[in-house]
């Protein structure tokens, strides 16, 4: 599932642990070991799957009892200072929303 190297980890406040690639043209976030996923108390491994299509959020996945979840990462809506999955509308059940 993972599409991008991770060479460099930083962690998060919230214990989060996210992993970079470094590129000629800096680091790219490309894993988030231990995520929190928005609305539950689950933490997951969520990898990227593509480049940010906003300045806000970045495309990502990761799998919840053997089922794959898209949705994307952004900072959290009150601080904005740790990165939080949040599963799209059609996968919201997998993750007992």
């Amino acid at each position: 599932m993972q599409k991008y190297r991770a060479d460099k980890s930083e962690t998060q406040p919230d214990g989060a642990v996210k992993w970079f690639a470094e590129w000629m043209g800096g680091l790219t976030l490309s894993r988030i070991n231990f995520c929190r996923i928005a609305g539950t108390e689950m933490r997951r491994a969520v990898y990227m799957t593509g480049e940010a299509d906003t300045w806000f959020s970045i495309p990502a996945a990761t799998r919840v009892g053997g089922k794959y979840v898209r949705g994307y990462v952004t900072g959290e809506s009150d601080t904005g200072e740790n990165l939080v999955f949040h599963p799209m509308d059609s996968h919201k059940h997998l993750c007992g929303l």
